[in-house]
């Protein structure tokens, strides 16, 4: 399964200093790797992340809300409508995952990616925890991580 993922994703994910990037093969679009670069000074090159080509035109956009995504959000979008029979798509940008649902993509937040990756086995609960507790440090919507921690105590 293909992981592409948003630079929100990876700009927490580098800033909580996560082993996450080593464990799992990510991919973006050039996009991202540039908002990266110019939000953080980092270049992605130093990661084990794949540079997709940037897709266009195979999403529906006709909702006037849609049309306050980015020019890389309509990207991402495409590319993950391209490869969507065997892709995850991973952003934190609720239209941008609302739209990816309207066009048969899946689509996780970060803490529902953390959750996917531990029932599929990929890290181990305390991995999963630990992530999760320091994206709490720094993120949007501290309530999905407690539900996601809430939901990660019944396993």
């Amino acid at each position: 399964m293909q992981i592409i993922v948003n630079a929100t994703f990876l700009i927490n994910t580098i800033r909580i200093k996560s082993e996450l990037l080593q464990l799992i093969q990510l991919s973006t679009i050039k996009n991202v790797a540039e908002e990266i670069q110019n939000e953080l000074g980092i270049e992605i090159d130093n990661y084990n992340i794949e540079i997709l080509q940037n897709e266009s035109g195979s999403i529906d956009l006709s909702n006037d809300k849609k049309q306050r995504l980015s020019s890389t959000d309509v990207s991402l979008l495409n590319t993950g409508h391209k490869h969507r029979k065997k892709c995850i798509l991973v952003s934190d940008d609720l239209l941008l995952k609302n739209t990816a649902y309207e066009n048969n993509i899946k689509c996780y937040t970060t803490p529902e990616f953390m959750a996917f990756l531990l029932k599929k086995g990929t890290i181990n609960k305390n991995q999963c925890i630990t992530f999760l507790n320091n994206l709490k440090k720094i993120y949007i919507r501290t309530r999905d991580i407690d539900k996601i921690l809430k939901r990660i105590e019944r396993w």
